[in-house]
């Protein structure tokens, strides 16, 4: 440092009282100052405080973005594949889990009833509904049996002999060959029986502890076999009391009944293995108490197989006359 600097050093700190006091004001530590810091030091003023969050807040972030992301975000959950089950190997209760997803809920009693009267009866039906793509039923080695809602259990007396045995349980029987005794209603190992003298038209057997009725039916582009008429899937000649056609009447007459149905035989034509849709359905009641049906549509009826039989319509408009 050399002469110079420290002069002027010197000079600055002659200066620094003259500076202090202009600065302060006249500020002195009198009593009145010492009794203000005395106060503040014993009443220190309180540190801002700091939002503290709940402990749930991350979790309830976490959830709010993951909910943002799947409303932007949609996810298609993909269907499980529905279960394909056989049961050639051993037995399958009917009340499992498997067998009750073919089942349907019956609908009314168990004795269906045709109408009576001049009125226009309404449409209804009697065969099982569909569950998860095929109705309830039994392939006979390529006859098909569709299950009907009525009755709920079969009078034993009506029972005849045994026509096969369940040996494959399955809930996909459109897989199935024709050259097995199948079901994905009634359970392996289990007894068909055919009604008496309509093995061709109705058999019965256990569904879930009561003998269930199937009628004959199309199925997987299967009907009629071989050269088999009407008359042959609908084995009712001389069985009819009733006949009951939604939207136009029913006919209550046996005598009048025996000639419609033999008009129908003699006149319908076979058109094809299929069915058809429709909201209109022809029910006959037998002597026995059953009823079975058949689909409805213009001039054309369809329970295995679908036939055309514009006469049989005429007929029974007239005789409802």
């Amino acid at each position: 440092m050399n002469k110079n600097d420290q002069r002027s050093i010197e000079a600055m700190l002659r200066e620094l009282p003259r500076t202090a006091d202009q600065t302060l004001g006249g500020l002195t530590a009198g009593p009145h100052l010492k009794a203000r810091i005395e106060r503040a030091a014993q009443n220190p003023a309180p540190a801002a405080s700091r939002f503290a969050l709940p402990r749930w807040t991350p979790a309830l972030c976490c959830a709010a973005a993951l909910a943002l992301f799947i409303a932007l975000n949609p996810i298609q959950l993909q269907q499980p594949e529905e279960l394909i089950t056989a049961g050639p190997l051993g037995p399958i209760a009917t009340d499992s889990p498997v067998a009750a997803a073919n089942l349907t809920a019956d609908l009314g009693d168990s004795d269906i009833q045709l109408s009576r009267g001049n009125s226009k009866p309404g449409y209804r039906s009697i065969w099982a509904a569909s569950s998860n793509g095929s109705f309830p039923l039994i392939g006979i080695n390529g006859r098909y049996y569709r299950m009907l809602t009525s009755p709920l259990n079969v009078d034993p007396s009506l029972m005849g002999s045994t026509v096969g045995t369940i040996a494959e349980f399955t809930t996909e029987p459109s897989l199935s060959g024709t050259d097995v005794v199948l079901s994905n209603a009634v359970a392996f190992g289990q007894p068909v029986y055919e009604i008496r003298g309509m093995a061709d038209t109705l058999v019965t057997a256990e569904v879930n502890g009561q003998m269930r009725l199937f009628q004959r039916v199309s199925f997987n582009g299967n009907a009629r076999r071989g050269s088999e008429s009407l008359a042959d899937t609908l084995e009712v000649s001389g069985r009819v009391i009733a006949m009951e056609l939604s939207g136009v009447g029913t006919i209550t007459d046996p005598g009048v009944c025996s000639r419609l149905l033999e008009t129908l035989f003699d006149c319908a034509s076979y058109e094809s293995s299929g069915s058809i849709s429709s909201r209109q359905s022809l029910l006959i009641e037998l002597d026995s108490g059953l009823v079975v049906q058949m689909a409805v549509k213009s001039d054309r009826l369809a329970a295995c197989g679908t036939w055309s039989c514009p006469e049989f319509f005429e007929a029974f408009v007239a005789a409802c006359e």
